[in-house]
């Protein structure tokens, strides 16, 4: 989010200063490598480097001349479901000791709960103006969304500030909502709980589809049309993952637990979120002894984010049930080896191995589960697979693949809610 709304602000011709506390971070970028993979960020920040956008580690430096201080912070989740707000308030405790000269605009495009602008206002006090600008930004289509936005939210007390901040925007064709820290802070919330919640109910339509024996694209498509309902994110799969949707959906219900406000749906699409990936992992039925072909480790196409990826849940349960797997993705294998190293010391486990290309992994296996939506694994045709493979399964979890292609080719094709396997 730092980095896109940087190169993408010097796009709209402002100059921007980059704050970045990781010291190895900073040097990449001031190579013009991005630290990450997104598409099309690379260009952007060569094309500005050194030019309207300077990179830093030193915040004297970062707000010298500063009007706008945006913070784009992590607030990642605790294990209560609370989000952690301690990287916010030690900028925000440094930003006050410096008191710059002139009055500063401090905009939280981070995601935090309701309230949070508000007591970043008390905390910061006189000299410091807080504005809540929420981001809606899709990992895979950024810079996209960031010149192409449904909304632009600004919240905040100060009407002057409120328009300081929409004028960074300008050029962008996009309604600005205008409103208070709270409204803007539950935008955001509500957003993704949203997407969430349809997402849960994609699925479960999915479900319901495989017992009676139904094409569950079919209906979707079938609902979506309905301009009440709207076809995006009708899409079933192995469930959501990522580092928006779990982690906004538990700090909406940490909220709401602490106002002692009872919600009954979202809880209700978390636990069928979870119970997605159980149902994903049984279609491949009895997995002791067999190798198993894993193509996808992202928690979606176009990023290199495991985040709360779906594979994250199902390779271990997978190798826990005695299986061997071989797994890839054109980008995520390495952000996939380091999260598991980071849930414990031995580095990859036992009966896992990471494949260079999907055809490695393919081959020899007993049965191939599809769990991201990468063009490359849709553009594989049957035939190739059925070649690839030992076996003659296929659970698509992304639905990539046509029933009667792969039929024809010889494999048993299992999707999410495409009819019992037909």
């Amino acid at each position: 989010m730092g980095l896109t709304t940087a190169a993408c602000l010097c796009e709209l011709g402002h100059e921007v200063a980059l704050l970045e506390i990781d010291g190895e971070r900073v040097a990449r970028l001031q190579r013009g490598e991005c630290p990450f993979y997104e598409p099309g960020i690379d260009d952007l920040l060569r094309r500005h480097l050194d030019r309207s956008l300077r990179v830093t580690t030193d915040m004297d430096q970062a707000l010298r001349r500063a009007e706008v201080l945006i913070v784009c912070v992590g607030t990642p989740q605790s294990a209560s479901g609370a989000p952690d707000l301690r990287a916010l308030w030690k900028l925000l405790g440094d930003l006050r000791k410096r008191r710059p000269a002139g009055p500063l605009t401090v905009v939280l495009k981070s995601t935090v709960p309701p309230g949070t602008n508000r007591r970043a206002q008390s905390r910061l006090g006189p000299g410091f103006t807080v504005v809540s600008n929420p981001e809606f930004l899709r990992e895979g289509t950024a810079i996209h969304d960031f010149f192409h936005p449904d909304r632009i939210v600004v919240g905040a007390a100060s009407p002057a500030a409120a328009r300081q901040v929409a004028d960074l925007y300008r050029g962008i064709d996009a309604p600005v909502i205008s409103t208070g820290w709270e409204e803007a802070e539950l935008i955001k919330y509500a957003s993704n709980a949203f997407l969430a919640v349809k997402l849960s109910f994609a699925n479960e339509v999915a479900a319901l589809a495989d017992g009676l024996g139904a094409d569950v694209l079919a209906v979707l498509k079938g609902v979506g049309l309905d301009r009440r309902i709207g076809g995006h994110f009708l899409n079933p799969g192995p469930g959501y993952g990522g580092s928006c949707l779990p982690k906004d959906l538990a700090g909406l219900l940490w909220t709401a637990r602490r106002r002692r406000v009872r919600l009954d749906l979202l809880p209700a699409a978390r636990r069928a979120n979870e119970r997605q990936r159980r149902r994903v992992l049984a279609k491949l039925g009895p997995v002791a002894g067999r190798r198993i072909a894993v193509w996808g480790l992202a928690f979606k196409a176009g990023t290199d984010d495991v985040r709360e990826s779906p594979a994250l849940a199902i390779i271990p349960a997978l190798l826990a049930e005695g299986a061997r797997v071989a797994a890839h993705d054109p980008e995520a294998r390495h952000t996939f080896a380091a999260a598991l190293a980071a849930a414990g010391p031995d580095g990859l486990p036992a009966g896992l191995e990471l494949a260079d290309d999907p055809w490695s992994a393919a081959h020899g296996a007993d049965a191939l589960l599809v769990l991201t939506e990468w063009p490359a694994y849709a553009a594989a045709s049957p035939a190739e697979i059925r070649t690839a493979l030992a076996g003659d399964l296929v659970v698509d979890a992304r639905n990539l693949f046509d029933p009667d292609a792969m039929a024809a080719a010889g494999l048993r094709h299992i999707g999410v809610g495409r009819g019992r396997g037909r």
